[in-house]
């Protein structure tokens, strides 16, 4: 497996133009590796030709991050890209061609996206697109030096009066766990259990990573 946009979106606004991203995936299916991409993009439709090719051949997995159910709020904090709303239409696109996807309901971020009826949601969405996994590493989010002040200045701007009970409540953690990540958390589990949907990183992971049995490396002492 190849897998890309784990530090930077595959699908940038310039892709549309460049399209490194569609040469890359056909570079993938012409020497018969199997292709993951994590993206917030729409655009990611328009190879979707390429990943039900390479899905057919080897294995395809598409992997869309979706935190925020209500599209104001989907808008407000991630202004550059689709809202979730889309990008559930896009993993129900996927799945019309048999293209298995992972969702990442990652980060939550406490005080606006760490409340049950969000995390409902996006699971009612999941489950309604069939997807094989869902990735939360918690209800939380993680602060860096640098990002922190960044992301300080933007709740002073969008949300005036949060950077301050952040402050007070986090300091300068680096783990910024919500006070209902217990609640959330078995919430999602539940779910995801009584509906068949893989819902720990490492399963997550081994269904990303693992090709058919066909593909399978061959041991140096196999017969």
């Amino acid at each position: 497996m190849i897998s890309t946009g784990s530090m930077c979106d595959p699908y940038q606004p310039c892709e549309k133009e460049l399209k490194l991203t569609r040469r890359c995936l056909e570079l993938i299916l012409q020497y018969g590796f199997g292709a993951s991409v994590i993206t917030k993009s729409d655009l990611i439709l328009r190879d979707l030709d390429l990943f039900e090719e390479i899905s057919s051949k080897s294995k395809a997995v598409v992997q869309m991050t979706i935190t925020a159910a209500d599209e104001e709020l989907s808008r407000k904090i991630e202004p550059n890209v689709c809202t979730s709303k889309r990008r559930y239409g896009v993993l129900k696109e996927f799945q019309k061609y048999g293209v298995p996807a992972v969702v990442w309901l990652s980060p939550v971020l406490p005080m606006i996206t760490d409340t049950e009826e969000n995390i409902r949601q996006i699971l009612e969405w999941c489950f309604d697109a069939g997807v094989k996994g869902i990735i939360m590493y918690g209800a939380a989010m993680t602060l860096r030096s640098g990002c922190r002040e960044y992301y300080y200045n933007e709740l002073d701007r969008m949300f005036p009066g949060l950077s301050g009970k952040y402050e007070r409540m986090y300091g300068d953690s680096y783990l910024v766990v919500s006070t209902r990540h217990e609640k959330l958390m078995k919430i999602f589990h539940e779910e995801c259990e009584k509906h068949g949907v893989l819902h720990t990183p490492e399963d997550c992971f081994r269904f990303i990573n693992e090709m058919p049995e066909r593909y399978r490396q061959l041991n140096l002492f196999d017969d």
